[in-house]
């Protein structure tokens, strides 16, 4: 009896063990920052429900024993919580990647103060690097089109390399700088130059400091919309922040990163031309300059010269770096590569990126030094640039049918015998100042433009207890961008001033130094949070000019050496320059973690206000934050329910010597100034209110917030002029108030389907109404720009962005009125006809993650404001767009009573210059396909958490919804009066690609 006991007990312990030996497991694993492309250290991983769990060591590894019903949950600070269910698997590779913002997460704000992401009383949003790669752009900004509410971005229709225009929450300065502050690792940069040389030389782009960066560098970037989140940077930062978080050393064995980005470009928004009417044949045999003559009877030779000319461009983006290092040094280094052939003959772009970057650890890890040094190198040839007179598009879309666009294209130039050089070979006479050969101007026009640029910064920071730490930070950048056109004999004489060509040479050099010293305090008292920060700051900015252009004659035909011609070269030269000083103190007071109060104070000493009573401005700031959550019950899946707001006043000052003007230097003699000196200047003065909310529900899988705000610009300053009779010629003056009020909100949620599906979406929305409600009883408006018969006004009770221009004169009954000779008639003066600005801005985002395969598309829209085609005008009175082939084959345009009017006498008076210009001006709502990107990961193929990522990527597929000819985000300039409009620009492109990454 005692044996079978004994039996059956043995049996029965041999049975259980056998159960459970069958049921438990180790599973191994890497857990990555797929936005970083990086190991996590110490990331969480725990069986769910239990305390077994472990964290991942310097390489991300992991392992831990499981059975295969068990859940394991994958977590890290700042990083969207992963569950993977075991099954079968014993390996369990995770990428974890930057989620809505946590309660408890640490977030980097202005000055690079850290704050948790609870606390903070403004709205912010931030983006994680790998939405600035998965479909690269040679300006990194343009990938952020759309995923951001609040932000509206308009590329430059200069192609590769080109600036955009940036926006955060409308513009709301008259006459100074709109575009935000770019804070790259806790240091301003310049963002002048690209602004600089636009409006100083006739549209030439060079790049703002955001497209001459490396995306592949950035690690996260973060937008602080409001006056209140950027009011410690003062008035560097009136129009919000970007801030830029670079990658940088860590700790761990070296580690080699890799990726490659090819994309093929096409035309997407070139205009629409007929090829049945060409240009009437005379009698020499030669063609006139239009195209209002018979139908074409042969074969339209000029029929596909869109087509023929415009060819595909390519975008190579090659990029390597290599980190680790131990636990008292830290390195990173990178090089990028950018070569990008636009659609356009002979347009090419490179950039070259070097990155270096150091991380000592000192005394007992006490001190913390950082260093880092970018160098960047960029050359564009043929850039695109907008307008009639060096586009090459003008000769390629105003060219007749009937025409033959081959023998042109093959034959540009025809050797000159009497002068012996070559001339251009054009079907219209050259001395006219509208249209060329394209072909001509992009060989025989040819510019160039280079940029070196250097960027070195150093911190040191000490903590000299837990709760006490002293930081100092200086910077240095340094750009040096040259311009260089030669025109050729027999351009059009309007380009040459002269028969022998022209030479025109730009140097522009940009020097901004800038270092703050800070003192940070954070401690908690029992239930009370203090974080404090006492620091000073000074800015130095300022730039040297030479320019040469020559007015008169080159010496000897088609010979450009500056030295030979210096009696007919106009020579600038200036050197203006900036300094800003200022000392800032910021508190923040948390109780219980519930509720948070922010007060910040800042003064600046501009030396743009020297000679004034205002050189020293003081501005505060203050926010509340309190979260429902922690102060009364409420059901478990609310995980953050937060209140905030805020009230801020930011100055922002004035261009150089405005105070003061000085003389200036030209062509080897002095220059008077004529402005009055404005010694009662003030700086101007941003009152910024903002109110909003955050919630977070599900374990935080599903995110809302939503921000109203308003502001006030007031102090803005204008031009006006003075009788000649006091010597000068204009004075300056404060006035104006201009207003922005909306709101901006977004959604997302992320939601496992499967334990092998999941799906994240999200979609945000802006709006913004802005509002002049106030000028001066001394200006009836304030003209900002004008172009081809459009002015860009700013008017009491209208908007930034309002375009006015003459309209087609209509009687009572809606019939267009015409004179005795059957031509419409437009109105005496200007009228309002539109607005560039949109009102609405969305985006719609979803990610779908299938195992190791992954699917991201994104689309977005602007609903409200105008868009000018004044290419289309251009292309209506010559005849040969579609649209006037239309009205011929119709028998002239309707004028509203069944009567029709020519089509020659409507179009050539409606469309030319300075014509019926509220006929061109269309709606600029669209909805497009933005970005695509399916991509799959060979995980472990080239060893342990060394994975190999391949994805075929496009962006701008194609359009939802259109109204206007034109890409109606595309801008011709980044500067305040030339939005929303398009003549002769480039047309916008759609590109397809695949992008690479690999980890050794």
């Amino acid at each position: 009896m005692r044996k079978s006991f004994l039996f059956f007990v043995l049996f029965c312990i041999g049975t259980c063990t056998s159960v459970l030996y069958a049921q438990s497991k180790k599973i191994s694993g890497v857990v990555m920052d797929k936005d970083a492309n990086m190991p996590l250290i110490g990331a969480n991983v725990i069986v769910k429900g239990t305390t077994n769990g472990t964290i991942t060591d310097m390489d991300g590894k992991y392992s831990l024993s499981v059975n295969a019903s068990d859940v394991v949950t994958f977590s890290f600070i700042g990083m969207e919580t992963k569950e993977e269910t075991v099954g079968e698997r014993t390996v369990i590779n995770v990428e974890l990647t930057s989620g809505a913002l946590k309660i408890n997460e640490v977030v980097v704000t202005a000055m690079g103060i850290e704050r948790k992401a609870k606390s903070l009383t403004y709205a912010t949003q931030s983006v994680g690097g790998d939405e600035l790669t998965r479909a690269k752009e040679t300006n990194l900004i343009n990938s952020l089109q759309g995923k951001t509410s609040g932000l509206t971005i308009s590329p430059n229709s200069s192609g590769a390399g080109g600036s955009s225009k940036l926006l955060i929450r409308g513009n709301k300065s008259a006459q100074g700088n709109n575009q935000p502050l770019i804070v790259i690792d806790g240091m301003p940069m310049s963002n002048n130059s690209s602004t600089q040389l636009e409006s100083e030389y006739g549209g030439r782009d060079g790049g703002d400091a955001l497209s001459n960066l490396n995306p592949d560098d950035i690690s996260s970037m973060n937008v602080l919309k409001g006056a209140s989140a950027a009011a410690l940077y003062g008035s560097m930062a009136a129009n919000g922040v970007i801030l830029i978080t670079t990658k940088k050393g860590r700790e761990g064995a070296a580690r080699v990163d890799f990726s490659s980005n090819v994309t093929m470009e096409s035309h997407a928004t070139a205009p629409s031309l007929q090829s049945t009417y060409g240009a009437t044949v005379l009698n020499d045999g030669s063609l006139s300059d239009n195209s209002w003559g018979d139908k074409i009877t042969g074969e339209a030779k000029g029929a596909n010269r869109v087509d023929d000319f415009f060819r595909t461009g390519a975008t190579f983006i090659n990029s390597v770096s290599i980190n680790g290092g131990g636990e008292k040094l830290q390195g990173f280094a990178s090089y990028a590569n950018t070569y990008a052939n636009g659609i356009v003959p002979t347009n090419n772009f490179q950039r070259h990126n070097m990155t270096l970057k150091e991380t000592i650890k000192l005394f007992n890890n006490k001190v913390t030094v950082d260093g880092s040094l970018n160098y960047i190198i960029q050359k564009g040839t043929n850039r695109p640039e907008g307008g009639q007179y060096f586009s090459p598009l003008t000769g390629l879309y105003t060219f007749p049918a009937n025409g033959d666009f081959a023998d042109y294209k093959n034959n540009y130039k025809t050797f000159d015998a009497v002068n012996n050089y070559d001339a251009q070979n054009w079907y219209r006479d050259v001395n006219q100042d509208f249209s060329a050969n394209p072909y001509w101007v992009l060989n025989n026009n040819k510019h160039t433009e280079k940029r070196d640029r250097m960027m070195v910064s150093g911190t040191v920071k000490y903590d000299i207890t837990d709760f006490l730490n002293v930081q100092g930070r200086l910077n240095y950048d340094k750009t040096a961008d040259k311009y260089d056109r030669k025109v050729y004999a027999t351009t059009s004489s309007v380009l040459m001033n002269g028969s022998n060509g022209r030479y025109t040479v730009n140097d522009y050099n940009m020097r901004q130094f800038y270092g703050d010293l800070l003192a940070n305090f954070n401690k908690t008292f029992n239930e009370w949070e203090v974080n404090a920060s006492l620091g000073t700051s000074f800015l130095d900015y300022s730039t040297s000019r030479f320019d040469y252009d020559t007015t008169g004659e080159l010496l000897l035909p088609n010979y450009f050496v500056i030295a030979a011609d210096s009696k007919n070269g106009v020579k600038n030269y200036e050197s203006p320059r900036k300094r800003l000083n200022a000392v800032f103190a910021t508190a923040q007071v948390g109780y219980k973690g519930m509720i948070y109060v922010d007060v910040t104070g800042r003064n600046d000493w501009s030396s743009t206000l020297a000679f004034t009573n205002n050189s020293s401005y003081f501005y505060p700031a203050f926010g509340v934050t309190a979260l429902l959550n922690e102060m009364m019950p409420m059901s478990e899946k609310i995980n953050l329910l937060k209140l905030r707001g805020s009230y801020s006043i930011v100055g922002n000052d004035m261009p150089a010597y405005i105070t003061n003007p000085l003389n200036g230097f030209n062509n080897g003699s002095v220059s008077m100034n004529n402005n009055i000196p404005f010694t009662e200047m003030k700086p101007e003065k941003l009152k910024s209110l903002e109110l909003g909310f955050d919630l977070g529900m599900f374990d935080n899988r599903f995110n809302w917030d939503f921000t109203f705000y308003k502001s006030n610009n007031t102090n803005q300053y204008f031009a006006m002029n003075v009788p000649t009779g006091t010597g000068y010629s204009q004075y300056y003056f404060n006035a104006g108030d201009i207003q922005n009020a909306g709101f901006e909100t977004s959604f997302s949620y992320s939601h496992p389907i499967t334990s092998d599906l999941t799906w994240k979406g999200s979609f945000n929305i802006s709006y913004n109404d802005n509002e002049i409600k106030s000028l001066d009883d001394r200006l009836d408006y304030v003209n900002i720009g004008s172009a081809r018969g459009y002015d860009f006004r700013l008017v009491k009770g209208g908007s930034f962005g309002d375009i006015y221009a003459k309209k087609l004169m209509k009687d009572e009954n809606g019939v267009i009125v015409t004179d005795n000779n059957g031509r419409p008639q437009l109105s005496a003066n200007k009228e309002f006809v539109g607005n560039v600005n949109s009102k609405w801005n969305l985006g719609f985002s979803n990610t779908f993650n299938y195992k190791d395969y992954s699917l991201y598309f994104l689309f977005d829209g602007r609903i409200g404001g105008n868009t000018v085609n004044a290419t289309q005008a251009t292309l209506d009175s010559y005849g040969v767009s579609e649209e006037s082939a239309n009205a011929r084959d119709n028998g002239g345009v309707d004028a509203g009573n069944g009567t029709m009017i020519d089509a020659y006498k409507y179009y050539s008076t409606v469309g030319a210059n300075g014509g019926a210009g509220d006929q061109y001006v269309y709606s600029a709502t669209n909805f497009r396909m933005r970005e695509l990107s399916l991509g799959y990961t060979f995980r472990n193929l080239l060893g342990v958490s060394k994975n190999l990522s391949i994805n075929i990527v496009g962006r701008n597929l194609f359009f939802i919804y259109k109204d206007s000819p034109n890409d109606p985000e595309m801008s011709m300039s980044t500067s305040n009066g030339y939005q929303g409009i398009d003549y002769f620009a480039l047309p916008s492109t759609r590109s397809f690609g695949f992008n690479l990454k690999a980890t050794f």
